[in-house]
């Protein structure tokens, strides 16, 4: 198989998909987020992930599913609780797949159903595209950027344009540790967020991988996450 390449836990995806015939998760054994800066509701997702299969050497399809959510208030009472959103995607690699090149460059079109609407193609539906982007440095650091369009459900029937752009640079740290540090910045009709972030990645074994990490909300209407991941392939 290729090397063990990760969609998480920087919001900065990869542009390499699943060998064909393999399955991988990458999720989130626990996050909690703070939905803005200050006094504002709060939300602990529990088991929420990513579920890949290779479909072509060039195509895999995901679903991404939250488990189990906690909505909290602004002083962290617990309101509700359930299942949370589910998200059907699909890659494309153009070049870079096997990591012979000094870049890759790939395509994500998604589409996401929120809690309860039974994959109805509705209003609430949001969708959008990522266009993931790498470029090896050195030979221990690596440039990752991904700039996304994203229709969003505006709560009118229709729906927002939302673009994001990211940049990461990240490697090896020490022994089997890696590192990444992140800038993403989005742009909507309401406001503007930006975030600074940053994790490690312990490689348990070629297959195998946990990593901590969070995202530090710059601007009072960003959100604030800090999340522990688990990720593994067969």
């Amino acid at each position: 198989m290729r090397n063990f390449a990760l969609d998480r836990p920087d919001i900065t995806e990869t542009a390499q998909t699943v060998d064909a015939g393999h399955f991988q998760f990458e999720g989130d054994v626990i996050k909690w987020v703070k939905e803005t800066q200050g006094n504002s509701p709060r939300t602990i997702n529990i088991w929420s992930g990513l579920y890949k299969m290779g479909l072509t050497a060039n195509w895999d399809i995901h679903l991404g599913y939250e488990l189990f959510n906690i909505y909290q208030d602004n002083e962290g009472k617990k309101i509700d609780d359930g299942a949370g959103a589910l998200t059907v995607r699909l890659k494309r690699n153009f070049w870079g797949n096997d990591g012979d090149k000094k870049t890759s460059f790939g395509a994500i079109p998604y589409i996401t159903f929120e809690p309860g609407n039974a994959l109805e193609f509705n209003d609430n539906i949001q969708f959008g595209v990522g266009f993931p982007f790498s470029y090896t440095l050195t030979d221990k650091l690596g440039l990752g950027a991904q700039p996304q369009i994203d229709f969003i459900p505006d709560g009118t029937g229709g729906h927002d344009l939302s673009f994001f752009q990211t940049v990461v640079i990240g490697g090896p740290l020490v022994g089997e540790l890696d590192f990444y540090v992140e800038t993403v910045a989005f742009f909507t009709s309401a406001d503007n967020n930006y975030l600074l972030n940053g994790g490690l990645i312990y490689n348990i074994s070629p297959n195998v991988k946990v990593d901590v990490a969070t995202n530090l909300g710059l601007n009072k209407p960003s959100p604030t996450r800090i999340y522990l991941g688990l990720s593994f392939r067969i």
